[in-house]
């Protein structure tokens, strides 16, 4: 399935779909203003904002590559940074351009088996920075709902049944993974349901070895699982790094909105504006959300920017924090799978 997910011919497919879904929303969302207006307002813009927004998003790469490295090490798996880094660029870039972000995740560990990371490992950590990841989004969802509800009250229905569905995969996605990483019952009973199924489908050839193999495996998680509850530090410190993590990513737009002059509104309006977006593009499955998240930024952040301008911030914000890191993760990605490759060329 992973081997599948990383194959040259599904990621042609999947680029192929997104600058599909681009060229529709770039002709309808802007059919409505000229390729003149818009390069006019690119132009007034103060570029020291949009470079600090790069950064940003460089820094909220970082953090994830930070929990990569913090939860491996606990667990006992040497890893640099480096790598770290690799892996987390490596899940950007395949959570862009597969639906509903659902290649990341077996990507990273197909490249972290290559590496000799143990599925145990590559599973338990992928699973706690997910499942993170989701909690931290949903607090910062309701803290912004409450200190910026006006922003709710003034957003269309569409977007607010939107947010309610977001919110709710979150939810249940937050819960399967508090079992798949907690419950002593869950992943067995998968395992079994799983082996049962391509035994009377004449799937497995040896489903006894099988098994046996994937009894020794799930030993080898619980393990792991047991060392993350002991260590309930860990779990605070990638919630914060987390935390500083999705905070840098909503500020992108707050550094747009200042990057055209404006400072009627606060950091805070921006960045709720931004959250609410998050949530609610998560029950969508487009790659990268690309269509109706544009819409989305048009419907919340019309409220901020005059109508001229509000294109404009759209496309400056999308390239911030979707497309130019896009470009870096696909190319981090390339030099990632060819050292790796090399390396396993090597070993073989």
């Amino acid at each position: 399935m992973r081997e599948k997910i990383v194959s040259k011919k599904n990621q042609m497919r999947s680029i192929l779909l997104m600058v599909s879904l681009m060229a529709v929303t770039v002709t309808v969302i802007l059919k409505k203003y000229s390729i003149g207006e818009l390069m006019e307002a690119v132009g007034s813009v103060h570029l020291f904002y949009l470079i600090t927004g790069i950064a940003l998003m460089f820094f909220y790469a970082g953090c994830q590559a930070i929990n990569f490295y913090m939860i491996m090490h606990r667990l006992g798996q040497a890893a640099s940074y480096k790598n770290c880094i690799d892996y987390a660029y490596i899940g950007n870039y395949f959570s862009a351009i597969t639906p509903g972000a659902c290649g990341g995740q077996p990507a990273q560990m197909y490249y972290m088996n290559k590496d000799k990371i143990h599925v145990d490992i590559s599973a338990i950590t992928i699973f706690l920075m997910v499942f993170i990841s989701q909690i931290v989004l949903i607090i910062m969802g309701g803290v912004f709902a409450m200190l910026r509800s006006h922003i709710l009250v003034k957003s269309a229905q569409w977007f607010i049944w939107m947010l309610f569905a977001g919110a709710s995969v979150m939810f249940f996605l937050t819960v399967v993974l508090s079992a798949l990483m907690f419950s002593r019952v869950i992943i067995p009973f998968l395992i079994d349901l799983v082996l049962k199924f391509g035994v009377k489908f004449h799937l497995f050839k040896k489903p006894k070895e099988i098994k046996d193999k994937l009894d020794i495996l799930i030993i080898s998680y619980r393990e792991k699982s047991k060392l993350i509850i002991k260590n309930p530090d860990l779990f605070l410190k990638v919630f914060v790094i987390s935390v500083f993590q999705w905070i840098a990513y909503c500020l992108v737009t707050y550094l747009v909105y200042l990057s055209f002059g404006y400072r009627k509104n606060d950091c805070l309006d921006l960045m709720a504006g931004q959250s609410f977006i998050n949530i609610a593009v998560a029950a969508v499955p487009l790659p990268g959300s690309v269509g109706i998240a544009e819409k989305a930024y048009l419907n919340v952040f019309g409220q901020f920017y005059p109508g001229e301008m509000l294109p404009t911030s759209m496309i400056l914000s999308r390239i911030i924090n979707f497309y130019f890191p896009l470009l870096i993760s696909f190319i981090v990605y390339a030099f990632a799978h060819h050292r790796i490759m090399k390396a396993q060329r090597r070993s073989s």
